[in-house]
């Protein structure tokens, strides 16, 4: 294989696909990343197996071929290279591969192409598109509820529902459970589910644009794709039985409060300055009109915030984890919030009033 390209786009590829690189595995094929020519640019794809990514460079080809190499240490080759073309040049018989660019040279010991495992072609299946922007959104608002349980690995993903026109994407770790709902320009469909790993979700996020460009996504009984700017991801999918999220969301409440989001995501953050000395507990008071924030270290000392709240129904005392409550808080762009509460036991609810629904349900904790 002899190639040409530009330092600043092939860093970019392997950037991409270096996301999807096992870095602990038993298999070090793995832990580097396929080049091929093909269709007349360079493809870089890499894989631990659970998940898969592929991207296509722009390049000259004066010479086909293939070759794997370690990710790592050509990785880090490639972005100390100056913003210049380079000539990358690979051997089959030895496994080598040469890189040039202006005064730099490197060899570089790599693996045989046909090693590689590859990645599965998925082109059937449940087939539906999204903007970029709206499926970056989705993700972005429950995938840190997802759990962290590897005996629970039905609970380490989101459940993905595909229902008429609605798109819905629901995580919990019993704890919390974020639901996130929008709508499709897509036709009907019979209710579709799977759960996607968190893992996949995280890297979905990095790669994901803030643009309207569409992304195709291809779903079987065991495996989603998303295609989009140039990119494959192929992901497994998790087994297991998703917990009934509609039990867990409450359908009644006795106290219901509007407050600005933004006053009250940086009155928390700062309550939870000193939360952090004492299990990461804050204390809600809601008032008629203004909720109070406490939070006590006892060998630092105490919080007190104040936010101006319009509330409907009982006056209440809750506490809750402040990381969780700013978890949600952090991802809601909406102006304002609603909290709705049934008592200082009782699971608190988060939700917005806009049509992409988005609910999350905070389990609260006894405090002294």
């Amino acid at each position: 294989m002899r190639i040409k390209l530009q330092q600043k786009e092939f860093y970019q590829g392997i950037q991409t696909v270096r996301k999807a690189v096992s870095s602990k595995t038993t298999l070090p094929i793995l832990s580097g990343i396929l080049l091929k020519t093909e269709k007349g640019k360079l493809k870089l794809v890499g894989t631990d197996l659970e998940i898969g990514i592929e991207c296509y460079v722009d390049t000259g080809i004066i010479q086909d071929g293939s070759i794997v190499l370690p990710a790592q240490h050509f990785a880090n080759i490639i972005r100390e290279l100056p913003n210049q073309e380079i000539i990358l040049s690979a051997e089959t018989s030895n496994n080598t591969a040469q890189i040039k660019c202006g005064n730099s040279q490197f060899n570089i010991h790599g693996s045989p192409a046909d090693e590689f495992p590859l990645l599965p072609e998925i082109d059937s299946g449940t087939i539906f598109t999204v903007e970029q922007q709206k499926l970056k959104k989705i993700i972005e608002q429950i995938k840190f509820a997802t759990s962290k349980d590897e005996n629970k690995p039905f609970l380490s993903g989101g459940l993905l529902l595909l229902e008429n026109k609605d798109i819905k994407l629901i995580a919990t770790d019993t704890y919390r459970l974020a639901y996130k709902e929008d709508v499709t320009d897509n036709k009907k469909s019979d209710l579709t589910k799977a759960i996607i790993p968190n893992t996949t979700l995280q890297e979905l996020t990095k790669l994901l644009d803030n643009k309207e460009e569409r992304v195709e996504v291809i779903l079987t009984d065991n495996q989603i794709l998303f295609k989009f700017s140039g990119i494959s991801v192929v992901s497994r999918l998790i087994e297991g039985q998703f917990p009934n999220y509609k039990q867990v969301i409450p359908d009644a409440s006795e106290t219901e409060v509007s407050v600005d989001t933004k006053e009250l995501l940086q009155a928390t953050k700062r309550a939870a300055l000193l939360a952090k000395e004492d299990s990461d507990i804050i204390k809600i008071n809601f008032n008629e009109d203004k909720l109070i924030i406490t939070s006590n270290a006892p060998e630092i000392g105490q919080a007190y915030e104040e936010v101006p709240i319009s509330l409907l129904g009982q006056e209440t005392e809750i506490a809750f984890n402040a990381k969780y409550v700013l978890d949600a808080l952090k991802v809601i762009s909406d102006e304002e919030v609603n909290i709705k509460l049934s008592g200082p036991l009782a699971p608190g609810v988060i939700e917005t009033s806009s049509e992409q629904k988005y609910i999350y349900v905070i389990m609260p904790v006894r405090s002294a």
